[in-house]
């Protein structure tokens, strides 16, 4: 086979295919045989009766059809993979003959493939950095946190219950239309006042009770409650606050250092825990230096990010965030009746940052041509095994799949394009943040603070990575996401 390219306006090609004669026949013969095992004739056996019979019982132009329906597809992917073309969209395919065995067959094929960025200045840019710092109330908060892994619970004597306390209860609810409320009824029931465990309306009700004291309140459910059947319904709820309990916490000292860790002293404890931090925001400090430093580079770029492509990350981005919720237990219908919006809404909220995401690959990619970076075969395989440990296959297998549907060449790509921010990053130039820009606020509590987060009905949605680009590796078992970041 053989193909000759030729460049057309607004990114598309032309592909000019030449297929065999000795490819045609093989393709038709591969279709006599399909049928074979398919038809009966009459005085053979199954899948034995020669070509001529199964034409002349099929007809030969249904045999030609059928193989030319067969190869066009994996003729017009040979051209492209022996061109290193990339399509963006599917191929407008002509021809004005049928399959000849004696003459092979000519297509032609137009398609828009990925263009290429260009770059301007992307070495020794001088980007913004931040200091790492860690203040001392996020040591302290730390070791608070730890604290009250270890305290206990006391009686509370001499006054009503407040906010934080531990409240013992029992409670029923009745329904103000009438009847019980079915789940609505416990016996020594123990919560924390304040911490959301049952309604808010519920929890504030029981601030101010005293030990053994009964009481008689109504509480209406939100309209965004879980269960459609309470959204908006008035309950009145008898509760008798049996005991009111509060956390006893410990000194924080030596003796809780050795108890809760493996130091012998609070000093080293503190060293440990500001250690831990500074590590986390030290690496929290560099993730936001690659992305500036891929901002950067991107600005200085000129590209034009074709619409197709757009569609497409935004599609995943989407899918991926639908992947998301769902771990978390929230089916995306769900998610999206609780949050007033629709899967095509929340897909062109997110068609900006799919932009600015499809531009940065495309810059990557230009960086990795320009250096000559490429994903090194072993940093392949590595991921390869990752993902068949998590599919529950062997790698080989994993790999031979993935090169037939085209997702190692994904892979491939995935990870020159971490090479080539890693090598961005290694030639620019740290200088200090400006002083009115102010660092981000953090979580002290939260090491990972930051990431995508999904809680209830949170306005929370799909948000475009500065470097890391998801593959979803079709297994034939279902997929397996797979990224380039996070797995060491």
């Amino acid at each position: 086979m053989t193909a000759n390219v030729t460049k057309l306006e607004d990114n598309k090609v032309k592909l000019e295919v030449e297929v065999s004669p000795d490819a045609v026949t093989e393709g038709v013969n591969a279709k006599v045989r399909e049928l074979g095992k398919q038809v009966r004739v009459p005085g053979f056996r199954q899948g034995k009766a020669p070509r001529r019979i199964i034409e002349n019982h099929v007809g030969r132009d249904y045999i030609y059809m059928e193989a030319l329906q067969d190869g066009l597809p994996t003729w017009y992917s040979e051209a492209i993979v022996e061109n290193n073309l990339r399509p963006i969209d599917r191929p407008e395919i002509h021809f004005d003959e049928g399959l000849d065995e004696k003459e092979g067959f000519k297509f032609s094929a137009t398609v828009e493939i990925r263009p290429e960025a260009k770059l301007g200045e992307y070495k020794g840019l001088e980007v913004p950095k931040r200091e790492v710092e860690v203040p001392e109330d996020q040591v302290e908060a730390q070791l608070e946190e730890l604290r009250g892994q270890f305290a206990t619970l006391a009686a509370v004597e001499g006054r009503p219950a407040q906010q934080g306390d531990y409240a013992i209860i029992d409670f029923n609810g009745e329904k103000l239309t009438g009847g019980p409320l079915e789940g609505g009824q416990a016996e020594d029931y123990m919560l924390e006042i304040g911490g959301g465990e049952l309604l808010e309306d519920f929890e504030k009700e029981l601030v101010g009770m005293n030990a053994d004291e009964r009481k008689k309140f109504a509480v209406t459910f939100p309209m965004d409650y879980a269960e459609e059947s309470l959204r908006g319904q008035s309950v009145l709820f008898n509760v008798h606050l049996k005991e009111i309990k509060q956390r006893d916490l410990p000194p924080l000292d030596d003796d809780l250092a050795k108890e809760a860790s493996e130091f012998e002293t609070l000093d080293e404890l503190r060293g440990a825990v500001r250690g831990q931090l500074e590590e986390t925001a030290a690496q929290r400090v560099e993730g936001e230096f690659r992305g500036r430093v891929l901002d950067e580079v991107a600005k200085g770029a000129e590209v034009v990010v074709p619409d197709v492509m757009v569609d497409e990350k935004a599609d995943e981005m989407v899918e991926s965030f639908e992947r998301s919720i769902r771990s978390q237990g929230i089916e995306p219908e769900q998610y999206y009746q609780l949050a007033g919006a629709n899967k095509d809404e929340v897909k062109e909220r997110v068609r900006e940052d799919a932009a600015d995401t499809v531009k940065k690959e495309l810059v990557l990619d230009a960086v990795a041509a320009a250096e000559g970076i490429a994903a090194d075969e072993h940093e392949v395989s590595h991921q390869i095994e990752h993902i068949a440990e998590d599919a529950g296959r062997k790698p080989k297998e994993i790999e031979k799949l993935m090169r037939r549907n085209g997702t190692y060449g994904l892979l491939e790509e995935e990870i020159a394009r971490s090479r080539a921010l890693d090598f961005l990053v290694e030639n620019a130039v740290a200088v200090p943040m400006p002083e009115e820009e102010e660092a981000p606020e953090e979580d002290a509590s939260d090491p990972d603070s930051g990431g995508e987060e999904i809680s209830g009905t949170e306005e929370t949605e799909p948000e475009a990575g500065e470097a890391r680009v998801e593959a979803v590796i079709e297994t034939g078992e279902g997929a397996t996401s797979e990224t380039n970041e996070g797995k060491e």
